[in-house]
């Protein structure tokens, strides 16, 4: 299943869509060699101030990334495009390995109080 389907999924749980993207981002980063990189989690806008991506919940970065897929998926095309013989696969597996969004899936924090 692509994550594309994995983050529009109706009803389901928000937890596991993120083990579902955290297990195809895995891959990815295999395949493109940097699985034992460190990726800052970015900084999110939120409606109480700006927080680090892996302080959101469980729904709100499954939303954040579904935001995510379209820009990877335009620059991906982007850069196919204007590269002679480039692999539209290879271009979105290194987008995917390298995004600080997508590689801090499952680094969460959890909560005791909140």
């Amino acid at each position: 299943m692509s994550l594309t389907n994995i983050l529009n999924e109706k009803d389901a749980d928000a937890s596991e869509q993120l083990e579902r993207v955290q297990a195809i981002v895995g891959s990815a980063r295999r395949a493109y060699g940097n699985e034992d990189a460190v990726i800052e989690a970015p900084r999110v806008n939120t409606p109480d101030g700006t927080m680090s991506f892996n302080h959101l919940s469980a729904e709100s970065q499954v939303a954040t990334l579904r935001g995510q897929i379209g820009g990877i998926k335009a620059a991906a095309i982007e850069f196919v495009e204007q590269t002679p013989g480039a692999n539209l696969d290879k271009q979105v597996e290194e987008l995917l390995a390298t995004s600080p969004y997508f590689t801090s899936v499952g680094n969460g924090t959890k909560f005791a109080y909140l």
